[in-house]
């Protein structure tokens, strides 16, 4: 199969710079260092998202490192004088960057395959001048003997992340398991108690299955046996990714000497507890504490948090971040919190069926010093735990600097007469449906549940306001929203939120706290934030699978439904406009009607959130699947956009991030880096101590044995 441009990260890629220099000199010495350490328990640990990523992705992450610890232009002489023409070394630092902020060679935003666009003769070349392979040829020729095929595979099953027999592959499961397989595993650890979040699972034989469990140790927990399961056998262990999980661990104890009060001091002693023998009820208690944890200045998350990677929606990524409170735009939000209550009461549903209780949260506008995972998101709604967030709250953040910024070279499918205002209103725009999403759409809503043995959290006589019928689906006793909608849940809950805050947008109330004095731009920031998402609704179109029919990621999917609710709205609310370009190429803007906006969009809208909402809340999946699916299809007028859309296409950014530096006088300081290929590399080479990471490479070597069932 011939490699199309779409296969590469492209040598003009924009990339970002997530800057935190201005808000990390604000920190006191000690706050400096509670992030100092914290950020280096979070990256020792994010070394796991690239075994979670693909077999070959740990490798790459080694081997890049290593490739570059010379110094990228002192490598770069010595490969020009090796007959490696300026444009290969383009294209092998843009495969590096996209790997190494990806986490491996799999797009975080959309799950596909990316692979190196320079010949593998030319690769092979440039690592053998390098002076990493003077010190550790073996290692380094072991690595590319192991990679060098897979990683220029790009036919089924290579192309995405997907279980095997699904026409894919997933570093959560050996190849050789079937969804049904993992289905069983899952009922399995609902009735044990065992949480899938920071496992991967491995089939031995035929029904047998090894289910392992990250941690620093082994042992202690009294789920750490073989267990019988209907059919099959489960041997269930914990100790996986243990070199990480110890450094990570390690830091958290150093992290532990400057915490700013006893809610700090409690949920790093938890999560360490739960990073050394993987017992996810320990890192539910590092929640509870860092709930508490109100308006800090340093903020940080760490652990097994995202399940959108999972094909079965139910294993987590680990990720840690550090970041530094904007307090001008978290007083915003904190305004936003009080008014909370009476926002929730303008939803489209009744009181029966939203929390008892609304437990306001914290939410604070952040600065990122630090995201170590796959991608840094713009906006953060955590913890996960139902049963946390139901019964004791939740906490918002708003990652400030990791917002997009718009230009007039990279914005497509919109009308030339509105891009100025498009990208002049952008940040705000965002910052409005990111506020509103985080705090009411994320934050709004009650499961009907079995709260104990035959006691439910609703009455009895309570009916479906979507067929005036008694209730009868509702989520039974061990089930989570999670665990019952299992990978849809993620696409479902992620346009649910955003249906909210396109809805709440409607009103006076969240602009007069978000843009007080600043009347006079209200709708115009209101249209371009409903506008935004008929254009994401365009470009989404890219991360649609044709062959399987299926959408591989969860915003992406969102934001289509979306559109495709207000298309359905007619009354030409949303038109398409076909045309020719300079170039005589086909090309398609999209087209918001401003003066409907609030009377066809807001009913189309509130229609669409009320159905969405009580599907979800009375746990019919079979329902909510039909509803949402009717969405998603594809038509042929799409398709035809969907072929503009690939034809020009711009290549998501790529991003580089800050790195905090220990001096031997304990001061901390703040390095930036270029916004380039070269400063992601550089960040990640300079990042980690070790210039050759022998011990990541070793667990990656001894794995071999059950990870070659993940290598086809």
């Amino acid at each position: 199969m011939a490699a199309s441009s779409n296969d590469y990260i492209p040598v003009h890629t924009n990339v970002s710079y997530l800057d935190c220099a201005d808000a990390w000199k604000l920190l006191t010495p000690k706050e400096q260092l509670y992030a100092y350490y914290f950020g280096k328990a979070s990256w020792e640990g994010a070394k796991i998202c690239t075994f979670q990523r693909s077999y070959e992705s740990p490798g790459l992450h080694v081997l890049f490192r290593a490739l570059f610890s010379e110094g990228i232009e002192k490598l770069r002489e010595k490969a020009k004088a090796n007959g490696v023409t300026d444009l290969e070394w383009r294209q092998l630092l843009a495969y590096s960057a996209g790997v190494l902020q990806n986490c491996g060679n799999y797009k975080s935003f959309g799950d596909k395959k990316f692979i190196p666009e320079l010949s593998a003769e030319k690769f092979l070349a440039i690592i053998k001048v390098s002076t990493s392979f003077e010190h550790n040829k073996e290692s380094l020729l072991d690595i590319w003997e192991e990679i060098k095929d897979v990683i220029y595979r790009k036919d089924p099953p290579y192309k995405i992340l997907g279980f095997r027999n699904e026409n894919g592959l997933t570093s959560y499961y050996s190849s050789n398991i079937a969804r049904v397989e993992a289905e069983i595993v899952k009922e399995f650890q609902e009735e044990a108690h065992i949480s899938p979040l920071n496992t991967r699972l491995i089939k031995l034989y035929d029904k047998l299955y090894w289910l392992r469990i990250a941690s620093a140790q082994k042992g202690e927990l009294p789920y750490i046996k073989s267990h019988k399961w209907k059919d099959v056998e489960i041997i269930v262990e914990n100790g996986e990714f243990a070199p990480f999980m110890k450094k990570t661990v390690d830091n958290l104890k150093l992290c532990e000497k400057y915490v700013a009060n006893e809610n700090q001091h409690n949920m790093i002693r938890a999560y360490i507890d739960h990073f050394q023998f993987g017992d996810i009820e320990k890192h539910k208690d590092s929640q509870r504490h860092w709930i508490r944890d109100v308006n800090p200045t340093v903020e940080t998350v760490i652990g097994f948090t995202e399940t959108m990677v999972d094909p079965l929606g139910v294993r987590a990524e680990f990720e840690g971040f550090v970041a530094v409170v904007n307090k001008e735009e978290s007083k915003k939000l904190s305004n936003l919190v009080s008014a909370a209550n009476e926002l929730i009461q303008k939803l489209p549903w009744s009181k029966e069926f939203e929390k008892d209780v609304f437990k306001k949260p914290d939410f604070t506008s952040l600065e990122v010093a630090s995201f170590a995972s796959s991608e840094t998101p713009l906006g953060i709604c955590l913890p996960n735990y139902d049963e946390i967030r139901q019964h004791f709250g939740y906490k918002n953040v708003n990652l400030s600097n990791s917002y997009p910024i718009p230009s007039l070279e990279t914005t497509r499918f919109v009308d030339p007469a509105d891009i100025p205002n498009y990208i002049k209103y952008f940040k705000d725009s965002e910052f409005l449906l990111v506020a509103l999403h985080e705090l009411l759409g994320h934050g709004s809503g009650k499961l009907l549940q079995e709260e104990s043995e035959g006691k439910l959290n609703f009455p009895t006589d309570l009916k479906n306001p979507l067929t005036g019928e008694p209730i009868t689906t509702y989520y039974k006793l061990k089930e989570t929203y999670e665990s019952k909608f299992g990978h849809f849940h993620s696409a479902y809950e992620e346009c649910r939120a955003d249906t909210v805050a396109y809805y709440l947008s409607c009103f006076d109330e969240p602009m007069k706290i978000l843009f007080a004095g600043r009347e006079s731009e209200w709708e115009d920031i209101v249209y371009y934030a409903w506008h935004g998402m008929i254009v994401s609704g365009i470009k989404g179109l890219e991360h649609y699978n044709v062959e399987e029919k299926k959408w591989m990621q969860a915003h992406v999917n969102a934001a289509y439904v979306i559109m495709k609710v207000l298309l359905e709205a007619g009354n030409d609310l949303v038109t398409f406009a076909f045309s020719k370009n300079a170039a005589g190429e086909d090309y398609v803007v999209g087209k918001l009607d401003k003066t409907k906006l609030k009377t066809v969009g807001k009913k189309a809208i509130t229609d669409f959130l009320h159905k969405l909402h009580i599907y979800k809340a009375i746990g019919d999946l079979e329902g909510a699947k039909k509803f949402f699916e009717h969405y998603s299809v594809v038509d042929d007028n799409l398709l035809k956009i969907r072929a503009i859309t690939m034809q020009h296409k711009m290549p998501r950014r790529l991003e580089v991030q800050g790195n905090l530096y220990l001096k031997k006088t304990d001061e901390v300081t703040y390095i930036g880096y270029d916004k380039s290929f070269e400063g992601i590399i550089k960040s990640f080479v300079e990042r980690f101590e070790e210039a050759f990471d022998t011990e990541m490479y070793l667990y990656w070597k001894a794995q071999r044995h059950f990870l070659s069932l993940i290598h086809i």
